[in-house]
């Protein structure tokens, strides 16, 4: 009897030490948004996608931090939003500090894979506060103590008289990005990172730079692949389009496949994409309009429209990216 009791006293004890363990930290991952399957779905509505156009989008390693590029005015106001967790509760959407100055424009967000920088593109001078404009070029701002410092432009083994765009890092730090030159228009370049120091940009061969024009790409994880907006390719859905090089260590760059008609559509604003942390996830940019709101046009159905997302602005979609796999069993290398 004596030693039912102890075990029931053990059992009591357990189930109190259970009950009395601090709370896990409240944090859902993709801003607490349902997961996607393999069809495109708009992301996060009224967080993220809020009526405004919306075209870049970044997430840190730890999912807490969360950088969005939007744009007014055809781009006459370009900007980066910034949210994050703390204390278990997601933060409302604020100007990043350091894209708070309407003079300039602020783009294209970009975590490295440690999740320590922040890489984004503007057209301030050499420092960041000196008033004067360059040519568009990419910039870092790291994280010290938890706090984004102020940010420095890259020297010009990346930065050069030309405007570039578009950073994009793989996990060994090589640098993806797009550098307008003079003879072929706006162009991949790639810049390892050895030492660490970056290398001098080099020029992707003709399989990923093809086309009429390229634009913002965006490389896997592992460099398997590349996501390429390209412009004038005979197979298309629209203006620019998504397509995708795969990387072969023997025959090195496929040449450029369409995405097929789930990421591309007949929007002329396709051209910014990123992955889930994780990588099970694409996300893209595209203008694409609600078919609920085509009926009888009034007033106030015409500024709900103006005030919510799939007006036609662009915004970020996010699917599963297992398609890709599909996509690299119709691989086609020269």
């Amino acid at each position: 009897m004596m030693k039912k009791h102890h075990t029931l006293l053990l059992l009591l004890c357990l189930a109190v030490s259970c009950n009395t363990q601090p709370p896990k930290e409240n944090q859902p991952l993709y801003l607490g948004q349902p997961l996607p399957g393999n069809e495109p779905e708009l992301f996060a509505p009224g967080i993220v996608n809020t009526g405004m156009p919306t075209r870049d989008i970044t997430f840190s390693p730890d999912g807490k931090e969360v950088f969005v590029g939007v744009n007014i005015g055809n781009f006459s106001y370009s900007t980066i939003l910034h949210c994050k967790y703390e204390n278990g509760a997601l933060s409302t959407p604020e100007v990043a500090f350091f894209a708070k100055d309407p003079n300039y424009s602020f783009l294209e967000p970009y975590f490295s894979p440690v999740g320590e920088k922040l890489f984004f593109v503007t057209n301030k001078g050499n420092t960041f506060t000196e008033a004067s404009k360059f040519e568009t070029d990419i910039w870092v701002t790291e994280k010290v103590n938890g706090k984004w410092n102020m940010p420095t432009k890259l020297d010009t083994t990346i930065n050069s008289t030309s405007p570039e765009f578009f950073p994009s890092v793989a996990k060994n730090g090589n640098l993806y990005f797009t550098r307008e030159t003079e003879s072929e228009g706006e162009c991949i370049f790639k810049s390892e990172f050895k030492d660490g120091k970056y290398q001098p940009a080099v020029k992707l061969p003709d399989e990923v730079n093809a086309g009429a024009g390229r634009f913002n790409a965006t490389i896997a994880p592992d460099e398997s692949f590349i996501i390429v907006p390209a412009l004038g390719l005979k197979e298309t859905f629209g203006s620019v389009d998504y397509y995708i090089s795969f990387y072969d260590e023997n025959k090195g760059w496929s040449n450029l496949l369409n995405m097929g008609g789930k990421i591309n559509s007949h929007s002329r604003f396709e051209y910014s994409a990123s992955f889930s942390p994780d990588g099970k996830y694409v996300f893209f940019m595209s203008a694409r309009t609600d078919p609920s709101t085509k009926k009888k046009l009034t007033f106030p159905e015409l500024k709900k429209m103006h005030n919510t997302p799939e007006n036609g602005n662009s915004n970020i979609y996010w699917m599963k990216a297992g398609f890709i796999d599909e996509l690299k069993t119709k691989a086609i290398y020269n």
